[in-house]
């Protein structure tokens, strides 16, 4: 979900094309590419026309979003949520935790994700880069948990400790 507190303070053209320096109010900044965006959007396409259009971005309604003269305008929160995607992160780090935060083993990470143990093992140490489609999925599962309870079987060491508990006597 987009973060809807986030506002921006000002917004410059960026290095690159269809990209954009965002400048928040708490003082950070970031860059966001919309190229995606362009390509993808009826309406944005516009901007492959008119590139230097795109440069005349300016902060709208009170910093929660951005317009352009040609009447275009796009919210705080989705940019803050495409430039939070295109930062770069430790892969790695953001796999172990999100495993660690949901208690899952290798395999049950495997499971949910459509991996053998073995890939995840390699996400874990580092061997193999985290593919774009297991942040994505991780990420959505985290917004979503409805859509991790869907995938998420849990693995043998979860029944056997309840058959456990049940057996013993009380």
């Amino acid at each position: 979900m987009p973060d809807l507190s986030k506002r921006l303070e000002d917004v410059k053209p960026g290095d690159g094309p269809f990209t954009l320096a965002l400048i928040w109010k708490d003082g950070t900044t970031q860059s966001v590419d919309l190229s995606g965006l362009v390509a993808a959007s009826r309406h944005f396409r516009r901007f492959s026309d008119e590139p230097g259009t795109f440069r005349d971005a300016r902060v709208v309604n009170w910093g929660h979003g951005i317009a352009w003269p040609n009447g275009l305008d796009y919210s705080a929160g989705n940019l803050a949520r495409i430039a939070d995607e295109q930062e770069d992160r430790d892969d790695r780090e953001e796999f172990v935790a999100w495993q660690s935060a949901h208690g899952l083993t290798n395999e049950e990470a495997g499971a949910v994700l459509g991996y053998k143990k073995s890939q995840i093992k390699n996400f874990r140490s580092g061997e193999s880069k985290v593919p774009t489609s297991v942040k994505i999925a991780m990420r959505a599962f985290d917004a979503d948990p409805t859509m991790f309870f869907a995938h998420y079987r849990p693995g043998e060491r979860i029944f056997s400790r309840r058959k456990k508990a049940m057996s013993e006597p009380t």
